[in-house]
């Protein structure tokens, strides 16, 4: 009982002696604990919604696309037909129907994204050469889903189409399937699409939009730590620490894509490092202009930086401009997005090297200078002294004007 009286002791010293040492470190973090809030919601929030969105999209590619088919023609040409669209991962068929109306209906109620409608008479049709037509509907409002399905029908018909015209080549013919087969498709070609063979959409967007929620963090977090009244010494370098967290939070959210969700990344991890931070400190220095313009409001200069939301829009990511009206290309080509997470998506799904993407980082590199440059020059801006305001003609002074005015001049009539 001593000995374990002693042991508890002994501790609540050690216990004393730690909390003496660490209670200058405390003293000092508390000083600067309205700074913890947002650099943690920086460094975090990314990297939870990477997880979030990551494991929501890990499958790649559409697949179980509900389908529902009416087949007006039971023959074991239609059942055939049917087989390889309902053994199909890309399909799910949820209803066979005899009635062309619940195609629509079914689409129009989100119950299925295809429909198939095979006519009457389809194989007899067939057999007399008078080409008769599957009529096959998509739901517009899910391109994406319909474009999977369009893809894999017009795939799965071709096989059918290719195997029709080869029996008819060996039975009324006589010829060898070979020669059959380079009759009816004598040019022959394969495509392949470099860096996203699968056209996979996640691939193509979700690492930008999580990267444009960063940029949109780095400019509030920005604003969130600049007090009124700091010195241009101190803002830069919270300016400074502000993009080297958001870098993290940046190498973070590609890391995790790569490492556990099977997102590729082909490029220099040099060229990834080097182009991140640069981005990072010129698009923070934007939080940081709009925090010493509205001078020191942070609801004014969080709202004033809702116009970096859009520059995922305007940088061509989602939408290529080569597409665009003329005035669209032009305001990309000033995007500070479009040298960062284009260049990006090449070093991810195409591959590439430092030397590939000097000119996006030397645009960037003039983009942070720039900043530094304008948020400096409208920090002195603000420091110089207002000049009074002349009355204008006719105009009353209130007293609280005069009072806080060294030298007014009245203009009267």
């Amino acid at each position: 009982m001593f000995i374990m009286k002693e042991k508890i002791v002994h501790i609540l010293k050690k216990v004393k002696q730690l909390k003496y040492m660490l209670s200058p470190i405390l003293k000092k973090t508390l000083r600067f604990k309205y700074m913890l809030v947002p650099f943690t919601i920086l460094l975090v929030l990314p990297p939870v919604c990477t997880c979030i969105l990551g494991y929501e999209f890990s499958a790649h590619s559409v697949s179980k696309v509900p389908t529902v088919i009416v087949n007006h023609d039971d023959t074991s040409t239609t059942q055939g037909l049917v087989n390889q669209i309902k053994t199909n991962d890309k399909f799910n068929v949820v209803e066979y129907s005899q009635n062309d109306n619940d195609v629509k209906s079914l689409i129009d109620r989100g119950k299925a994204a295809v429909g198939i409608i095979i006519p009457a008479n389809f194989s007899k049709d067939l057999t007399d050469g008078k080409a008769p037509k599957i009529m096959v509907f998509y739901d517009g409002a899910q391109t994406s889903v319909a474009g999977a399905g369009k893809s894999k029908i017009a795939e799965i018909l071709g096989a059918i189409k290719a195997g029709y015209l080869i029996g008819i080549g060996e039975g009324k013919l006589g010829m060898m399937p070979e020669v059959v087969a380079n009759n009816i498709n004598p040019i022959r070609y394969t495509s392949r699409i470099i860096g996203n063979p699968t056209s996979n959409m996640t691939n193509f967007f979700l690492q930008g939009t999580l990267l444009n929620m960063v940029q949109i963090s780095m400019a509030i977090t920005a604003i969130l730590v600049i007090k009124k009244g700091n010195s241009y010494k101190v803002i830069w370098i919270k300016g400074i620490i502000v993009a080297l967290i958001g870098s993290i939070s940046s190498f973070l959210v590609i890391g995790i894509l790569y490492k556990y969700f099977g997102f590729p990344y082909r490029g220099s991890v040099k060229a990834v490092v080097v182009l991140t931070i640069i981005y990072d400190i010129g698009i923070t220095f934007f939080g940081v202009l709009q925090s010493i313009s509205k001078n020191g409001d942070k609801v004014e200069a969080i709202s004033s930086c809702g116009i970096i939301a859009s520059t995922m829009m305007f940088a061509g990511y989602t939408y290529p401009v080569i597409a665009m009206p003329n005035i669209f290309s032009i305001i990309t080509k000033y995007t500070p997005f479009s040298y960062y997470a284009i260049p990006l998506r090449d070093l991810s799904l195409v591959g590439g090297t430092f030397k590939d993407i000097l000119p996006d980082i030397s645009w960037l590199a003039k983009f942070m200078i720039i900043m530094w440059i304008v948020t400096f020059l409208k920090y002195i801006s603000n420091k110089r002294p207002k000049k009074p305001k002349k009355a204008r003609k006719g105009k009353k002074i209130r007293k609280d004007e005069i009072a806080n005015t060294d030298e007014v001049e009245v203009i009267t009539g």
